[in-house]
């Protein structure tokens, strides 16, 4: 992974073949001391694993796509969870004849590259276990 720094703040990351997508994010901000950003970006993945969550289940359902697939939108934050930076991504990705398909981003490895722009926030929010609804939601502690 390659990175420049945009403003104060901001930086635009450009992974590279083989790169984690998880991985790569949560280094980048372990190593700069972010605690609190927001992720966005394009480029391309090899054989993504989304998924998908129901409330009533409190389960996750994943899908693993093969092959390479365009990401035309990747959404996503950045907040502590056990004292260490946790990246929680969404992508919508697109095949060779145009199909599309979104959700969580579970696993992923950049294939030919993968644009980011981060902009990190000044505040320092956490994950914690929300047994009611069966996730890490932001705990805005003071």
């Amino acid at each position: 992974m390659k990175y420049a720094n945009l403003d104060d703040r901001t930086f635009a990351l450009r992974l590279e073949p083989g790169d984690d997508i998880h991985e790569s994010v949560q280094q980048f901000c372990q190593d700069n001391r972010i605690d609190n950003a927001s992720i966005q970006g394009i480029g391309s993945v090899d054989s993504p694993t989304l998924a998908h969550y129901t409330m009533k289940t409190k389960q996750f359902k994943d899908l693993r796509l093969e092959g390479i697939l365009e990401v035309t939108a990747l959404l996503g934050n950045v907040a502590l969870a056990d004292g260490k930076p946790f990246a929680h991504m969404h992508v919508t990705v697109s095949d060779d004849s145009m199909n599309v398909r979104a959700g969580h981003l579970v696993q992923g490895t950049c294939s030919a590259t993968l644009e980011l722009i981060l902009a990190q926030y000044p505040s320092h929010h956490w994950k914690q276990d929300d047994a009611a609804i069966g996730l890490k939601v932001w705990d805005f502690r003071h």
